[in-house]
């Protein structure tokens, strides 16, 4: 059986990276033919910030071409990572060649809350047609228990499997950062209000421990078409130490993750996108065997358990309380951050994902 990974984005962005490109990468090492179908990567489409950009004559020829290489391939299992514009060409494809598919779902890329006409269909054309497809899907996957919970309104077989993270790439280092300055990090994307949002939030933590800290710094890395928004956020502390560091490649975060001491999952607001969403980062963070202080919302809630393998606050003076006690004490830190890795080992490395979802698909082989 062949699995073709369809994805609209490319490697450089981490849905279609770990959930296509290393997915795909780890069904292989399990004997499982698999490929990459990216619009970005194979067709030349644009993506993440400049997908905008795309007119609707550009996407339908990209599908059509898109559509023409799928036709090739007629037992191939389609595995279409989120619904968007790219879903049209496998689902066409499933309809001539009666080829199956998964939907596999690990972000919010609808409505917050769309209205229903006749109590049956969504204003949101998105939150439709995603169901649509969930509902056709041989399976569904999703990413996060939110996720979960939404697709199994359209298919009663739906499987969990986070985003994980390499532990091979992501791994702790050997030697610590210096004590001398203590560096709170956030790192993604920032093409998402949300995310504005939850970095306020963790910049207005960290201002009131600048009150007590001199040698406390917070670092913001990354970019998207917020990226001005997160400029005025971090004008408005007027804090050296609060630095904007903009977008970093992938292969660099291992090597700046290690010169960091915490790591901050902040979320504003209990908004279907911050319920929804996979903590890539998390994993990341926990990887390097680094403590992070996550608010008690969404997929993270799932993931720390409070005080063994991270920290879990509410309010804003929970979160900045529960920052304060890993400034005063490094052998929490250190405690933290070796059963965070250790989580990771067990539960959320893409080695032990991959042969999830290859026990997922075997039975499908013979069909």
């Amino acid at each position: 059986m062949k699995i073709i990974f369809i994805t609209r984005e490319g490697y450089r962005l981490p849905g279609a990276r770990i959930r296509c490109y290393n997915f795909s990468r780890e069904l292989k090492k399990c004997g499982m033919d698999a490929e990459v179908l990216s619009f970005s990567d194979t067709l030349g489409a644009k993506d993440g910030e400049e997908e905008s950009c795309l007119s609707l004559g550009e996407k339908i020829k990209l599908n059509h071409r898109a559509f023409r290489l799928l036709l090739n391939d007629k037992k191939a299992v389609f595995y279409i990572q989120r619904f968007n514009y790219h879903s049209f060409a496998p689902y066409l494809a499933h309809i001539l060649n009666k080829n199956r598919f998964i939907l596999d779902l690990d972000d919010w890329e609808m409505r917050q809350n769309p209205r229903y006409y006749l109590g049956i269909y969504p204003s949101s054309k998105a939150h439709y047609l995603t169901g649509i497809f969930a509902k056709r899907s041989i399976f569904c996957i999703a990413a996060s228990r939110f996720l979960e919970r939404f697709l199994l309104q359209f298919n009663k077989k739906v499987h969990y499997i986070p985003s994980g993270v390499d532990t091979d790439l992501f791994s702790p280092p050997v030697k610590d950062p210096p004590e001398d300055r203590i560096i709170f990090s956030w790192i993604g994307t920032l093409h998402k209000r949300e995310y504005i949002e939850n970095i306020d939030f963790a910049a207005s933590c960290f201002s009131v421990l600048r009150k007590k800290y001199e040698n406390i710094y917070f670092d913001i890395a990354g970019d998207g078409i917020y990226v001005n928004d997160a400029k005025r956020t971090v004008n408005k502390y007027n804090d050296a130490h609060i630095v904007l560091r903009g977008w970093m490649s992938y292969e660099a975060v291992p090597a700046y993750l290690a010169g960091v001491h915490i790591g901050l999952m902040p979320v504003a607001r209990q908004t279907n996108f911050n319920q929804a969403k996979s903590p890539t980062k998390l994993f990341e963070y926990m990887a390097m065997a680094r403590p992070t202080v996550s608010s008690n919302i969404g997929e993270t809630a799932h993931i720390i358990r409070d005080d063994e393998n991270g920290l879990l606050a509410g309010t804003k003076e929970e979160f900045s309380g529960k920052m304060e006690r890993l400034v005063n004490d490094v052998l929490l830190r250190n405690r933290l951050g070796n059963n965070a890795r250790k989580t990771i080992e067990k539960s959320y490395s893409l080695d032990v994902l991959g042969k999830r979802l290859h026990d997922i698909l075997k039975p499908f082989e013979s069909l």
